[in-house]
């Protein structure tokens, strides 16, 4: 597996795993593979927000015998055009799905990547309760996109399940729905990384009253 960093003029970062671009910074790469290298043989890895499937392939790769990758995305910009065209794009907006896809067949993961298209606080609710090992949320970075998407999650989730949030900057609107997010479930163990705005929620310390 070939991964590059790179850091633009404007403090843009981005990583690429065999060429496979994601708005990821090398610390947020690390972490993501670290986590993806402790799944069990047959493990469910579930993300939202796939974009070009630099995360998703870097699971993908990584994963061990047995084990499915599940994306999540609407592969367009405008959430809300969803019910007017159905699973296409409006017109004059970038498709990313097919790109995505040719990123996965390029990588032959075929078997392993499964894309999900659609609103991902609506298709979460395809995965059985207690059947995921490690979720990714990096879809829709509005307040109540969040909290949408951690909500239909968490049930998803095995007791022991591991939810990793992207983007976590302090003041933001997912730090904010986040902190929320976290005093309504009773959950105390939010915890972030050094160079990274990836926050991981360990749900085995959780305290379920």
């Amino acid at each position: 597996m070939d991964l590059k960093f790179e850091v633009t003029d404007d403090d843009m970062a981005y990583t690429y795993v065999n060429g496979v671009k994601g708005t990821l910074n090398e610390s947020d790469t690390n972490i993501l593979l670290n986590h993806y290298i402790q799944l069990p043989m047959n493990s469910k890895y579930v993300e939202t927000g796939s974009y070009l499937g630099c995360s998703g392939v870097l699971a993908g790769l990584s994963s061990k015998y047995g084990s499915t990758v599940y994306c999540h995305d609407i592969w367009f910009e405008n959430i809300d055009d969803i019910t007017a065209t159905g699973t296409r794009p409006p017109t004059g907006v970038d498709d990313y799905f097919y790109t995505f896809y040719e990123n996965v067949l390029n990588n032959k993961l075929q078997n392993i990547v499964i894309p999900i298209r659609g609103d991902s606080a609506y298709t979460l609710n395809i995965h059985r309760d207690e059947s995921i090992d490690l979720a990714f949320i990096d879809g829709d970075h509005t307040f109540d996109g969040v909290l949408k998407d951690l909500n239909a999650i968490l049930p998803k989730m095995k007791k022991d399940g591991i939810i990793l949030c992207h983007d976590c900057r302090h003041g933001s609107d997912v730090s904010n729905a986040l902190r929320e997010f976290c005093v309504k479930k009773s959950i105390e163990n939010a915890s972030g990384f050094e160079n990274s705005s990836i926050v991981k929620i360990d749900l085995k310390d959780r305290n379920v009253n």
